[in-house]
């Protein structure tokens, strides 16, 4: 590689994962079809030529901000291996662990993700496109059965609607906007991750 191609690179990956930040937002924000590539472009304060050099489509940037961040869905199966006996006392406590954390170690860099996690799952277009399909349901299947070792004997249907009401309290914890209309306390529109603990847990230990 010439010494001005070696140069140009580290140029090009900022260029990327700036493109990245800006359509995780404005996708978050607007929706997939209501977001426009031109409004990534001008948010990443690129040109839209470039943004079409980095990517062909306005799905091939959709999902390229949905496997940026697939390494959260591998640590949540990286621990969910781990989980051992499913009849040990602490064996739930250890699946809401793998379930939760790896998201919320995300914390502010991950809001909008999470927030686009939310909007995805909940828009009936999604079916149109791969991500929750190819990105999400494989590790759903996962822990649903999981779910199903932890927790047996539960009524059909219990698993599966259990393991997406949970997802909707992850992803739902990330936007405040409304809840900060909720309360006259500042204090409880800050996000509470042990409530949230709380709350998966007791759903899947007495639901």
């Amino acid at each position: 590689m010439s010494p001005a191609a070696r140069a140009a690179a580290p140029a090009a990956t900022d260029r990327r994962v700036r493109i990245l930040d800006a359509a995780e937002r404005i996708f978050a924000e607007h929706g997939y079809d209501g977001a426009t590539l031109r409004q990534v472009a001008s948010t990443a304060g690129v040109q839209l030529s470039l943004l079409g050099y980095h990517f062909p489509s306005k799905l091939a940037l959709y999902s390229a901000v949905f496997e940026r961040r697939q390494y959260v869905n591998e640590q949540r199966l990286e621990r969910l291996e781990t989980l051992g006996d499913p009849r040990a006392p602490d064996a739930l406590d250890r699946l809401v662990a793998a379930f939760m954390d790896p998201v919320m170690a995300l914390r502010e860099q991950g809001t909008w993700y999470r927030r686009l996690v939310l909007r995805e799952a909940a828009d009936p277009s999604s079916p149109r496109r791969p991500i929750i399909r190819e990105l999400f349901d494989p590790m759903a299947r996962r822990f649903i059965a999981a779910l199903r070792e932890v927790r047996p004997g539960r009524p059909e249907g219990w698993y599966e609607w259990s393991y997406l009401f949970a997802v909707g309290a992850l992803t739902q914890s990330a936007s405040d906007d409304r809840l900060a209309n909720l309360t006259e306390h500042p204090a409880a529109a800050t996000p509470n991750d042990e409530l949230l603990r709380g709350f998966v847990t007791a759903a899947w230990r007495h639901g």
